[in-house]
């Protein structure tokens, strides 16, 4: 448990923080918008539904600055006893050495949410700054990862929508391998590096650019050729269509981590600008076209070029970073 409870003490010393600084603000009185439930899925790859008065903080929890109420996650790999060992007693150590008035008011293990073993426990506890606050403690395994949520409001506000709603946030939580997760849970457990090598080498190295140098080569061939009937030929069938192909497969790729997706995202963006470049040249090749509409060909062909060495650029310093 020694793992599982040190990722939890840092995210819930940050919500505590969120706490206090809501607390200091807001006016409570306010009229509020109507609160409905809406649908999020974390950076940890934790789809549930969570009120919509909690707005998403740059720490990546979710809070409510006027009323205090707060939501945070996190994930680590299982490492140790399993979780299906953890007690009150645990919980209690949790918390004890940190917060006063420290109560255990509910604990289950071993139950099964959305078809994944579970821990819930509900704690009543002061913090530092003498917020009496309630958590809820919920952690859900897959037998690889370790997925924490932790849910918290003000004691004595019992009419908040967190506190109102919270059994049905916790019933719609889903984790990678579910249902309803979406991609961004593929990414929890693959490391940039592994995703990256995988990348470069598997897809890129023998797929990708072997395709891109084969349309390189027969726009170099059709303009070496002198025969202006040939390049435009070529300009408005063979490239396009190898284009076209190539971007296929480009969009239906999904690397598994952000890092790499924005990777491969400036690849998509430049073979997007060559396409239209081509497009571009076949229109000027088919009238008598003005400087500008010349002009304006070339410019796209210089940014697909600029955009290729800003990929090739970043993929480098990935790999010298990351050590692929």
């Amino acid at each position: 448990m020694k793992k599982i409870i040190t990722l939890t003490m840092t995210i819930v010393l940050l919500l505590v923080m969120t706490l206090s600084l809501a607390g200091c603000g807001g006016d409570e009185s306010a009229t509020a918008d109507p609160v409905s439930l809406v649908d999020v899925t974390t950076e940890q790859g934790i789809s549930l539904k969570l009120p919509s008065d909690l707005a998403k903080q740059d720490n990546g929890a979710y809070a409510n600055m006027e009323t205090g109420d707060n939501a945070g996650f996190g994930v680590t790999e299982i490492a140790g006893a399993p979780l299906s060992s953890a007690t009150e007693e645990d919980v209690v150590a949790l918390y004890q050495s940190k917060y006063d008035d420290v109560v255990v008011t509910s604990f289950e293990n071993g139950i099964q949410i959305n078809g994944k073993e579970a821990l819930v426990s509900q704690v009543n506890l002061t913090t530092p700054g003498g917020h009496a606050i309630t958590l809820t403690l919920v952690m859900v395994t897959d037998d690889t990862n370790n997925y924490i949520g932790t849910f918290i409001y003000g004691k004595d506000k019992t009419d908040g929508a967190l506190y109102k709603n919270l059994q049905a946030c916790i019933d719609s939580i889903t984790i990678a391998g579910t249902p309803d997760s979406t991609a961004a849970s593929a990414q929890v457990g693959t490391s940039v590096k592994d995703d990256l090598s995988e990348y470069l080498y598997n897809n890129f190295g023998t797929v990708f650019e072997p395709e891109d140098r084969d349309i390189i080569e027969t726009y170099e061939e059709a303009i070496l050729t002198g025969d202006s009937e040939n390049f435009a030929k070529a300009l408005s069938d063979t490239l396009p269509a190898k284009n076209n192909a190539l971007l296929e497969k480009l969009k239906a790729y999904t690397p598994q981590t952000t890092e790499v997706q924005e990777l491969h995202n400036l690849f998509i963006q430049a073979i997007e600008l060559r396409k239209d470049a081509y497009t571009q040249l076949v229109v000027v090749m088919a009238k008598q076209s003005t400087e500008a509409e010349i002009d304006a060909a070339f410019v796209l062909l210089d940014e697909y070029e600029a955009k290729i060495d800003e990929f090739l650029t970043k993929g480098e310093s990935m790999k010298k970073d990351l050590g692929v």
